[in-house]
């Protein structure tokens, strides 16, 4: 799969409604693709449902246009067996409007694979793309979707089984594992950290020798970070504000890669688009070694594209961690110049 470029914003947030995305791909990066191959935005949730667009530049295997149109498809990521959503997809002109007025369809969406996505094959001609939508490199999808039916007892679990499952934890009830993080003693359930993350279900219920012990030294990681993990292992969410200093930079660059040790995907995803959000002289090179460090390519590039930047190269060039990067990460440097000479041309 290629690598990820994109923006996106909701603009509309209320439960039951028709929520509103509009998703900005970079389609100048994307030209290179072969068809077959998409873009994929960030996953984003309605009614605790997510989906993501997937954009294929030059079409997906159904196409079969030899690459003149690009496809679009609303792929459904949840577990949950089914729901049925109405939804319409357009690509925004120049000017930021719709392109046509395309009818919403309605699709009763299954964790099947054969059946978790639904759009267009031949969503609109690449000549099209370039002529009438594309603008800076950049193309931008609108997509309205709205939750029609979804079976019975989904709002029960999701606002009963989980939050009690939330208060276990909170009020540390029937804990049967403990960890020792930098001499504070945290402690959690076997069961939600084995469902959640396949390292900790290896470590826990595996040949491990951790699977022996009912407490298990975790090195290398902040008490802070290791706190974090388990609130989003329990919440599916980033930090409420009950963490003792927030989400920090240096907080949420240590929960990527703490994210990315324990394999998990989601939160990762979530510490990246922070991350990209808060970039600046001080934070862009640190992000830019532990994007390199932890097989982030989309965040790699992002910082690359920031650092190379005349005016904050200038001031990146003068600091500390710019120092330690040539130290300790010479290729990565290579390709910062490289990208610095590429802009200035």
């Amino acid at each position: 799969m290629a690598t990820p470029s994109f923006k996106s914003r909701s603009l509309a947030a209320i439960k039951s409604l028709t929520h509103h995305f509009e998703i900005e791909f970079n389609y100048s990066e994307s030209k290179h693709l072969p068809v077959g191959q998409y873009i994929s935005s960030p996953i984003f949730s309605v009614k605790g449902y997510e989906w993501a667009l997937h954009f294929y530049p030059h079409g997906n295997s159904l196409a079969k246009n030899n690459g003149t149109h690009a496809s679009l498809f609303l792929k459904y990521f949840s577990k949950i067996k089914e729901v049925q959503a109405e939804f319409s997809l357009n690509i925004l002109d120049k000017k930021g409007e719709h392109s046509s007025t395309r009818k919403p369809q309605v699709h009763t969406f299954t964790s099947h694979p054969n059946n978790d996505d639904w759009g267009y094959a031949l969503f609109i001609s690449r000549v099209e793309i370039d002529t009438l939508f594309c603008k800076d490199g950049l193309v931008i999808i609108s997509c309205n979707i709205r939750v029609v039916s979804e079976p019975a007892g989904v709002d029960d679990c999701s606002d009963g089984m989980c939050q009690d499952i939330q208060k276990l934890w909170r009020r540390g009830e029937r804990f049967d594992v403990t960890f020792e993080v930098q001499e504070e003693r945290i402690c959690a359930h076997k069961f939600m950290l084995a469902a959640r993350s396949p390292v900790f279900e290896a470590e826990l219920y595996g040949s491990m020798k951790e699977a022996k012990s009912s407490s298990i030294k975790i090195k290398d990681m902040k008490a802070e970070v290791f706190e974090a993990l388990l609130h989003f292992i329990y919440t599916d969410k980033f930090d409420d504000g009950k963490l003792k200093h927030g989400l920090s930079d240096e907080l949420v660059q240590d929960l990527f890669a703490a994210a990315d040790r324990y394999a998990l995907e989601k939160l990762k995803m979530q510490c990246q688009k922070r991350l990209h959000m808060d970039l600046s002289i001080d934070t862009v090179l640190t992000t830019l070694t532990l994007a390199e460090q932890h097989n982030s390519a989309w965040l790699k590039e992002k910082c690359l594209q920031f650092a190379s930047k005349s005016k904050n190269f200038t001031q990146l060039a003068l600091t500390e961690e710019y120092v330690q990067m040539m130290q300790s990460f010479p290729p990565l440097l290579v390709e910062l110049r490289q990208k610095v000479k590429d802009s200035s041309n």
